[in-house]
This record gives C-alpha cells, structure tokens and sequence, in this order.
C-alpha cells in the first residue's frame, strides 16, 4: 500500500513539473513575432483587399492591406525558394501558386488558395520539370522545364490536356488569351519565338514557329499581361542600351526598338490602352519614366520624367515614383503633363530595393529588410521582415534604476577625504528622504498587489525590472543592421542599426568585458564597437593586417584572469585579437571542418596546432559540435543517491560533443572528445537504423551530460532521444580529481558513462539548455519542434539511472526515478509556446533572470518567440493569487493577541512565584 502511494506521488510530481506555462502566465511573460520573410516583387500580388506573398522562407501569406498583420499563412516545406516559384491571381477571390518541390525538382506543386480566408482549394503535382510560364485565361496554362505544357482545371486542379515542345526548343513562357495559347520558347538556330496552341484542345494551331527576334537566344526577357496587350520585351546581345518590344496581341507581332534617353541598369515595362510605359533605373541610381504611344507599327516617345533619386514602377494603368521622402503619381499614356499629385510621407532611409505598384498603392521594398506598403495618400503600415533568419542573438542586461548614479556616489566617498566623504554621505541621505513617503506608497502597493516583477511603463527607458526579467536582444541581420528587442513590452523595438560594418556582412555578435558593449565582426574584417543599450556606434576600425582575400569564419572568445579576450578566426586559419592586447597566458580552442576537428594553442603570439581527430570513415561527414556553457555554474560536485552515497559528476570544462552521420550507409555517431588534447572520451555509433541524415543530429552539452537526438525510421519510427550521463567512477564514493581545478593534461581515467535512449513523436529541430543565475535551479532542454512548437523536456524525465524492467527501490524513489519507459509522449503540457505557431526556428538561447528560478528564453528563425520557465518551479517567488491581505491580518491578529496575552502570562507566571514561596 505504503509502495503504490509513493509511486502514485512521484507520478503527480512528474505531472506537475512537466508544466509548461501556467494560465495566468499566457501571453502575459512571453510574446511571439510572426514574420514571412524576404519579399520578392514578382511573387507580390496587390489588391484592394489584400497583398499576398510567396516569400524567400516558403512561406505563403495574405497581409491586411489595412495594417499589414498577417492574415493567414503556410509554411510550405514541400515548395522550395529559390527555386522557380510563381504566384499569380487565379480570379477576383483565389490566388494560384506554382512550385518546384524541394525532393524532386522535375515536379511541380500547384495549387489554389482563397485570398481573404487562406483556404486551400485544390492542389496538384505535376511531373514534367519545374514550372518555367503560369497564365490564367480561365483555366491555369503552365510550362515546365522539361518542355511539357498542360491546361488545369481552375476549378478542380485536373488536367484537361497536354502539350510537348518539339525537339530542340528551350521554354521560356506562356501567354494565354482569346482562345490561343502562345508557348514561348528559343531555339539555337532560329532565335526567340512562340508557337499557338488551340487552348480548347491542346492540339497546335499552325506548325509555324513564328520568330521575333532571330538574334535573341539567350537573353533576359520579361512580359506584361492583362492591361492593354499582352506584351514581350527583350534586350539586344551586346547591345544593353535598347530594348525589344513585340505586341503579341497583334496577328502578325512586329517588333519594336526603343533607345531610352540615358543608359540604364534596370527596367520595368507594362502596357497600356495605346502604347507601353518603361520605368527604368540608371547606372547611377536614379530613375525616370518613358512613356511610348504605338501607332502605324512603330512605338512614338510622347513623355517622360526627369532621372531623380526616387524609384519608379509601373502598376496597372499609373506610374509612381518614391522617393525617401514623398510619393508620386501618374498617369501613363503621357507622363509628363498628367501628374496625378505628390504626397509627402516618411519612408526609412535605407536604400530602395524594388518598388511594385497596383492602381492604388506600392509595396516597397528596403535594403534594411523592411518593407512599406503605401498608397499615394501616405505610408499604410511597414514591415520589419529583417529579423527573420538572423545571425546571431544576444541577451543585453539593463541597469536597474539610478544604479550609475549611485555606484558614481560612493566611488566618490571612497576615494575623498574622511570629512569630504562624511559631508557628501550625510548630504545624500538627507536628499533621498526626499523620496522615502512615495518608496513607502510603492512598496505596500507592491506588498498588497504582488507586482514586484512590474516592468517600467515607459518602453523608451532603458531600466531594468526588480527581478531581471526585462533585458534587450540584439539581433544581427542577415541584412548588415542590428535590432534590439525589448523582452517586457512584447518584443517592441528598443532601438536600430541599418548597415553597421559599412556593406559588410555580419559573422557574429559578442559581449566585450563591459556588459554594455558589443563586438560586431564582419566577414571582410570590418568591426563596430556598440553600446548594446542604446544601439550608438562607439567605434568602427579593420582588423589590422588582415590578409587580401581572408575572410571571417568565426568569433571566439576567451578568459584569461577574469579578462575577456574577443579574437576573429579567418579562412585562412589566422586569429586577430579584436581588444588590442592577447591573453598572457596560452589559450586553447578547436575549429570543426566537414570531416574533422582541428585542435589549435594560441600562445606567445603564435598560433600553433596542436592535434586533429578525424571521423573513422570518409563517408561521415559531421553535422554539429556542442559545448558546455561556459558561463554554467557548478554548485554540486556529486549526485547524492537515495542511500546518501555520492556519485561524483565528471565535470570537465573542455568536453567537446561532435555528432556525424554516415549518408552512405544511413547511420550515426556521437563522439566527445577533449578540447584541449583531442583525447577522444567517449563514442557511440548507431549503425542499426535508418537515420535521416539530412536533418542530421542535433546534440547539447549540460553540466555532467549530453543530450542528441536523430530522426530515425528503424525499429520504431521517430525521433530518438540519447542522454549520456558522466560521473567520475561507476564505484560510489570515489573521486579521482581533487579541488575546483580540472586539468586536461593530467593522467586523468576515462569517465564512467550510463547511457538511455528514449523515442519523441515530433520531429526536433534544434536542442538548447537551460541555465540560472547561480545553478541551483534544474537544467532542462528546450527542444523546437518542426510541428511549429516550443517543448520543455525535463532532465529529470530523461535519466539514464531509471531501473529497466522493474519498479524503483526505496532508495531509487528517494533520488526522484520513476520505471523506464522509452516513450515520451506528445504531452501538451511540455509546450510552452502554447497556441502560438512558432514557424521555422533554427536555435534558442537562454539567459538567467535575476531570480535564481526563472530563465529567460529566446528561440529565433523565421519566426521569434520569447518565454520565462522555472525548470524548478517558482521557488523564490510567490504567485500573484498568494493572498497577502490575509496573511496580514493574521500577523495583525497575532499581534493583538500577543498584547492582550502577555500580561495574563506575566501576571500568572508571578503568582506562580509567590506560590511557590509560599
């Protein structure tokens, strides 16, 4: 009975640390930031009632053309970007998307989707290549690269019919319209031209290959449809300074020439009722507009702008020209003389990337990453999609409030004379009895509301909360920007950067020795010194003799003496100090390459290498390398069992975890290995499985532990789960290392490893622990799952030492284990993200609070996510619904009691005296 009520115990203490938020906590101490990714215009579609877009990340979505939240959108994993990708509109309500899919590139994904609701109407996948030409003429004509053409239904996505190029024939594009499909293509001997297809039967309309351009056979083109004509252009070989024009509405397509005012680098071209516009960018940057009327086969100059700094588009019957601080429109049968009006509005100062127009707004794209829709009244919303698949991130700790002021204070009293000191000390104390009745008014309203954990109302403050939850992430774009986050205000932009290192690309992001400050290293040698508070540029400078084509691969940091050193490690296997001055004593580190890992030793301002493991076959290939936190602190050398004896941790700080995967033979292999000498500690292999080895294995290392994990499709199917626990002996009671120092050097025994492997039904993206203030608390891994979750496992939960085959003895149920069981179930209450759809996360990072049991994490990919878990519960913090009125009333009533009782107690505790005495 005394055994089943324990068990029972342990199974509600499991269920109890296995939650992952609670209630009141939801969307209160954690936030998410939805994004889409990089835009590009052709995949743009702008209408009155929505925008859609197809981004760089896959993902499909319908932005509110009112505000620019997202509507709804589908992270397609089956369409691959950069792959040919087309998105156009199928009719007023439906959207239509073509893509080449990711496994096979011969096959096309297409489907149709509902504009305002993201309903999926149909879909289809069509073999025959990638798709090369979509056109909506009722029903969806598509070209594919191998040369196939074929009509689907628009209302059910089935084929009507099939077409074949003939032999010889590269497709370029499609245009349907009025009963005839045109299938453009080019021939080596015969240049750029079409054929016809009948667009009811599928059958070929003339054997004639009707050739535009006999010269054009590998040049760029692009066509316009829907507006006026449906219209092809092209640029001559060798002859970038005109353009090449053929209406193919007209029965016999002539082909026009235009010769643009000045030289251009870019242009855009759409048809109109009685001609063509051309929008064109120049060689240095500045854009103006030609507008071309058609008459008698020939196209007539009859307007055009003057070349000014702004961007300009054309959209469907209007011309806009943006500039940074104004937009402009006009109508394009004459250019120059039917200005619609100029507004002035407020765009980012980043550089214009692209400018796509419909007939009453322009979506435009920065360099910076943002992104501004805009009609010609003013800026609609914008955009922020820099911070989607960024860098580097970093937590950046805020002061608490007049903490310099009165650090600045007392360094002064330490270091006046007595008298002075006294004088100024006394004088402080009576200026802060200025402020002690509104300290008293906050703390009982504190005391009574249970908001200690408050955060500063103003979000443009840069002070810290009483517990440390509020701290800024800095974020390094792909882009060249920083961003900070505000983690108390739902993620609000403290502050940015746009183009930090000056058009270099960033490599990473470190803390200098002042925990105020960033290093910020570009691949090219550029560094900026940040104040990461407030986002100012304090200093910007070149990696001194850096070599002519180096490059960047890394930052790395090191500790000497509590001194912190940051050096940049280049192709050419060369380290540059970044702080001026190298560490006085020799430091250690390791590079990874695809099939080994190189040991190196920095000492005397030399830079030498030291050893070098490679994997046993060439067939393996490694996919990632993990090491312990060196900011992870240890507060326990041993595990004490239930019967109070001790198994000592093996808690070396230079344990090295690399995990590889054989693609030849579909396997896995772990390896740790000592950062120091290359010692190799421990190996496992998993040979008996089918590993997917391009998602690779994902691994942590914790404070005496590994974790990796592997998605494997034998015996049972799923993510396997590995946990390899080290302790010094497997004999309790015995330790080989003596005091706090841990020497790789010395003749140390191999550790004792107990090992367990567990099955998730999810797949894992990426594996991150947990880390406190001081260690104390319980360190967890914080698993991303490809299901668009964040999942807390308990590293309790994934013990090597939980007996196999038989229930726990007494002594197991004292150390916490529970029986084996190889299943971790899909429990939501491992979720911490709760309902938000975290999409595409690549790697999350933690930072303590300054409360011993909460951490601070921070998952970042596509999309953003931020949380704070207490991995042991809330231990040093009482909950908002504790009732301190209640527990006030009680001291209150204790109080009276105490005063009323005691002299009752003196008085009888005297006559008891006088009792006695008698």
């Amino acid at each position: 009975m005394h055994v089943r009520l324990l068990s029972l115990l342990l199974t509600l203490t499991f269920a109890t640390l296995v939650c992952g938020l609670f209630a009141d906590e939801a969307f209160v101490v954690d936030w998410h930031v939805a994004s889409i990714g990089s835009i590009d215009p052709s995949r743009a579609i702008l209408s009155p009632d929505s925008v859609a877009v197809f981004s760089d990340s896959s993902v499909l979505a319908s932005l509110d053309p009112g505000n620019g939240t997202v509507r709804w959108r589908y992270f397609l994993r089956e369409s691959a970007v950069p792959r040919p990708s087309l998105l156009l509109k199928l009719d007023s309500s439906a959207i239509l998307l073509a893509a080449a899919t990711p496994a096979d590139a011969a096959i096309t994904h297409i489907a149709a989707w509902i504009e305002d609701s993201g309903y999926l109407i149909w879909e289809a996948y069509l073999t025959g290549g990638a798709p090369v030409g979509v056109s909506v003429a009722g029903d969806v004509y598509i070209l594919q690269s191998g040369g196939k053409v074929r009509r689907v239904s628009h209302l059910t996505g089935s084929e009507v019919w099939e077409y074949s190029l003939p032999e010889g024939h590269s497709p370029v594009d499609i245009v349907a319209s009025k009963g005839k499909v045109l299938i453009i293509t080019r021939k080596q001997d015969s240049g750029l031209g079409y054929f016809t297809v009948n667009a009811e039967s599928g059958e070929m309309a003339s054997d004639r290959f009707v050739v535009v351009d006999k010269n054009a056979a590998a040049v760029s083109f692009s066509k316009s449809e829907g507006y006026g004509a449906d219209i092809l252009s092209w640029t001559a070989p060798g002859e970038t300074s005109t353009i090449m024009v053929a209406n193919l509405s007209d029965t016999t397509p002539s082909v026009h020439t235009i010769t643009p005012k000045h030289l251009y680098a870019s242009f855009s071209l759409a048809s109109t009722s009685t001609g063509v516009v051309v929008a064109f960018t120049g060689l240095d940057g500045k854009s103006w507009a030609e507008s071309y009327s058609s008459s008698r086969g020939k196209l007539t100059l009859v307007g055009s702008t003057d070349p000014t700094e702004s961007a300009s588009a054309v959209g469907a019957g209007k011309l806009f020209e943006i500039s940074k601080g104004s937009i402009s429109s006009f109508t394009l049968d004459s250019v120059d003389v039917n200005a619609e009006g100029t507004t002035e509005v407020s765009f980012p100062s980043s550089p214009i990337e692209f400018v796509t127009c419909s007939s009453s707004a322009c979506l435009v794209g920065y360099q910076n990453g943002e992104y501004v829709f805009s009609s010609t009244t003013g800026v609609t919303w914008t955009r922020d999609e820099s911070v989607t698949n960024v860098v580097s991130a970093i937590f950046m700790e805020l002061e608490e409030e007049g903490q310099t002021a009165s650090l600045g204070e007392v360094l002064f009293e330490e270091n006046a004379a007595p008298l002075q000191a006294y004088i100024h000390r006394v004088k402080r104390h009576w200026n802060a009895l200025a402020g002690l009745p509104q300290y008293l008014i906050s703390f009982f309203h504190r005391f009574l509301s249970g908001d200690y954990d408050a955060v500063p109302i103003d979000p443009n403050s840069t002070v810290s909360d009483t517990f440390g939850f509020r701290k800024f992430i800095v974020l390094a774009t792909t882009q060249g920007g920083l961003r900070a986050l505000d983690t108390a205000h739902a993620g609000a932009l403290a502050w940015k950067v746009d183009d930090v290192l000056q058009s270099d690309t960033i490599v990473g992001i470190v803390r200098s020795d002042a925990k105020d400050r960033l290093f910020v290293v570009g691949a090219f040698g550029s560094v900026a010194y940040v104040n990461g508070v407030t986002g100012k540029i304090i200093a910007l400078s070149k990696i001194a003799q850096f070599g002519l084509g180096d490059k960047v691969e890394s930052v790395i940091t090191f500790t000497d003496d509590g001194v912190q050193y940051v050096a940049a490690w280049t192709a050419h296997a060369q380290l540059h100090f970044l702080s001026g001055s190298t560490p006085s004593k020799p430091v250690y580190f390791s590079k990874a390459t695809e099939s080994a890992i190189v040991g190196f030793i920095y000492k005397e301002d030399r830079l030498i290498h030291t050893w070098k493991f490679t994997l046993p076959t060439s067939s393996y290939r490694i996919t990632s390398v993990a090491s312990r936190d060196p900011d992870d602190t240890t507060v326990s050398v041993g595990r004490v069992l239930g019967d109070r004896s001790v198994l000592y941790k093996y808690l070396n700080p230079h344990i090295l975890a690399v995990a590889a995967v054989d693609d030849a033979t579909k396997s896995a292999a772990l390896f740790l290995i000592d950062d120091v000498t290359g010692r190799l500690l421990y190996s496992s292999f998993h040979d008996d499985e089918v590993v997917d080895t391009a998602a690779g294995v994902k691994v942590v290392v914790g404070e005496h532990w590994v974790v990796y994990s592997y998605w494997s499709e034998l015996a049972t199917r799923g993510e396997k789960l590995v946990v390899l626990d080290l302790y010094e002996s497997d004999i309790r009671n015995v330790r080989w290392s003596e005091g706090q120092n841990f020497s790789s050097f010395a003749d140390t025994p191999l550790p004792f490893v107990q090992g367990r492997g567990y099955l998730f039904p999810e797949h894992i993206t990426s594996l991150a622990v947990s880390r406190s203030r001081f260690g104390i608390t319980n360190r967890d891994i914080i698993a991303t799952l490809d299901t668009a979750q964040v999942a807390l496992l308990r590293k309790r939960l994934l013990d090597a030492r939980r007996p196999i085959n038989r229930e726990p003895t007494n002594d197991e149920k004292e150390e916490g284990l529970v029986k084996y069981d190889a299943l971790i179930g899909n429990d939501k209450r491992f979720i911490v993200s709760h309902v938000y759809k975290v999409i595409g996360t690549e790697k999350t990072v933690c930072s303590p609070a300054h409360l011993e049991s909460t951490v601070l994490v921070f998952s970042y990919g596509l999309d953003l996510f931020f949380t704070r878990i207490t991995p042991s519960q809330p231990f040093d913090l009482l909950s908002k619904s504790f009732n301190k009125g209640q527990l006030l009333l009680t001291i209150f009533a204790l109080l009276v009691a105490v005063r009323f009782t005691g002299p009752m107690v003196r008085r009888k505790q005297l006559n008891m005296r006088w009792g006695t005495q008698k």
